[in-house]
């Protein structure tokens, strides 16, 4: 008799064993990828962090009080590339506080980056107007309250939509979900 009970409840716990192994080996690749963005497991120095593209009111020219919604794509330089983990887990709060700032004033077409203009050329000087210079000024200041401190040191907007990454980076537990991809 207790050997009929001892089958059954190993038959029944079993598939239950068996099932939560798999799930154990991927929070823990998760667990160590995590550590490795969030704690400073990679080489000292600045790193570009991508942000989810966005949706926002552009000029259609610079003078022109009438705007459009285009697509961009911003690329943040974080002075410390330990903190990357830090900038991403803020991503959304980032993107919104962009998002309000754009609609208050309008991105001119000038200040976009556009990649196709320089599409298959690996030296592209990428020199700043005044009136750029100012805009990512007053753009970092707005990204560095969002964050809380003045990790972000660069901000690139390109035009349009820039594919966020695949494989092995998509899946960390902040780039899927915050829209924020360390770029290599």
């Amino acid at each position: 008799m207790k050997r009929i009970i001892v089958l059954t409840v190993l038959s029944v716990l079993a598939p239950v064993f068996i099932m939560s192994a798999p799930l154990f080996v991927v929070s823990a690749e998760a667990q160590s990828l995590s550590k490795k963005r969030t704690f400073g497991l990679r080489k000292k120095g600045s790193s570009h962090v991508q942000m989810r593209s966005m949706m926002v009111p552009v000029k259609s020219s610079r003078k022109s009080k009438r705007t459009s919604t285009s697509a961009v794509t911003v690329i943040l330089t974080v002075a410390d590339s330990r903190n990357v983990g830090k900038v991403c887990n803020v991503a959304p709060r980032i993107n919104d506080s962009l998002v309000g700032a754009w609609y208050k004033k309008p991105i001119s077409p000038s200040y976009l980056y556009n990649r196709k203009k320089h599409k298959g050329r690996t030296n592209i000087n990428y020199k700043r107007t005044p009136d750029q210079k100012a805009e990512d000024k007053r753009l970092l200041k707005i990204i560095n309250k969002a964050i809380g401190s003045r990790e972000v040191t660069q901000i690139m907007v390109l035009s349009g939509v820039m594919k966020m990454g695949g494989g092995a980076v998509s899946k960390l537990p902040f780039s899927s979900k915050n829209g924020c991809d360390e770029l290599e």
